[in-house]
């Protein structure tokens, strides 16, 4: 039977098809394949000056000398990190933007409030690049010279011990949280809107104890103006050797913070694989550990596979305190 032209013009239009697939597909692994040949954004959730924008810059300017092109910070701050994380989530998958940030917009927002998207799916780990301890510090003027002595101390005088907060669901929050429900203490928190003045209360007898990041408070660490009771990691720390850890008096209570490279979802596999592979490499470099180090956070790698299992964790880890706080939204709580 003789084709008729309308079977004709539906094979040209199925090859036209086929051709233009191939060619996309041709394009996206070249694409993938040159990368990087222009600048690379890197979003960062919160304003310049803060741990992580730090963080985010040492490692945007090592990314920049190993990959051959600059790797641009721009920070997108508010909503306690959902706006800059929101950019990242619905930004082009085609390599030419990173999103730098700690655990909390991935593991505790999405707990707290119902967003338009969904960090978890909407972007893909790449590989952690820091993790630090909780540092329990008081004021020096509080009598207590260890973790026990302060818990003996606030359950004798509940609802009289405070501590500073440097936002509603942060780390500093959560970890004082979890530590109450444990030890069923009487604590308040006073709430600030960032962490510099938090840390102020603190210096200024303001409050009694903050139990965050020990970034945040490493100065006056090592300058005296508070007083290390212990640090929330697994092990002793190196830096304070001397220090117990809050497992030592609270068995099974560790937390850490940390700081991970992230793509939007659907990136090349080619591309987190460089990536990754070359934030292992800036994981062992001596100056990028020292300066951290003088931060008081360690520098560590992780592959894509590890991130993930620790955003795993961390969102689970943190549902109790979140419900303590009453700050965990029904829809996550099922």
């Amino acid at each position: 039977m003789p084709t008729t032209d309308h079977e004709m013009a539906g094979r040209r239009t199925r090859i036209i098809l086929a051709i233009g697939a191939v060619l996309i597909l041709s394009s996206v692994a070249s694409r993938a394949q040159d990368w990087p040949n222009h600048a690379v954004r890197v979003i960062v959730p919160y304003g310049p000056g803060g741990i992580t924008d730090v963080v985010a810059r040492l490692t945007a300017e090592r990314l920049s000398k190993a990959l051959g092109e600059p790797f641009v910070v721009e920070n997108r701050g508010g909503a306690g990190g959902a706006i800059g994380t929101e950019v990242a989530a619905r930004s082009p998958n085609d390599g030419y933007t990173v999103y730098i940030a700690g655990g909390a917009p991935i593991t505790i927002m999405p707990q707290m409030q119902k967003l338009s998207f969904d960090p978890a799916s909407d972007l893909a780990p790449v590989g952690m690049i820091t993790i630090n301890g909780m540092a329990f510090t008081v004021h020096p003027d509080l009598p207590a010279r260890s973790l026990r002595e302060f818990i003996d101390y606030a359950k004798t005088r509940p609802g009289e011990i405070n501590y500073s907060v440097g936002g509603i669901g942060t780390l500093s929050h959560l970890a004082p949280t979890l530590f109450a429900a444990r030890e069923d203490l009487n604590m308040i928190a006073v709430p600030y809107q960032s962490m510099p003045p938090a840390i102020t209360a603190l210096l200024t007898k303001t409050v009694d104890m903050f139990f965050g990041n020990i970034s945040d408070v490493i100065d006056p660490i090592r300058s005296g103006k508070v007083r290390l009771l212990a640090i929330s990691t697994a092990k002793r720390s190196p830096e304070f050797p001397d220090v117990p850890t809050v497992a030592e008096t609270m068995p099974g209570f560790t937390m850490t913070g940390w700081h991970g490279v992230f793509v939007p979802i659907g990136t090349p596999q080619r591309i987190i694989d460089r990536i990754s592979k070359t934030l292992v490499a800036i994981s062992q470099e001596p100056e990028f550990n020292r300066i951290l180090g003088n931060l008081g956070i360690d520098a560590t790698s992780s592959t894509p596979d590890g991130l993930a299992q620790a955003i795993k964790s961390d969102t689970a880890l943190f549902r109790a305190p979140l419900d303590a706080a009453g700050l965990l939204r029904k829809e996550a709580a099922n």
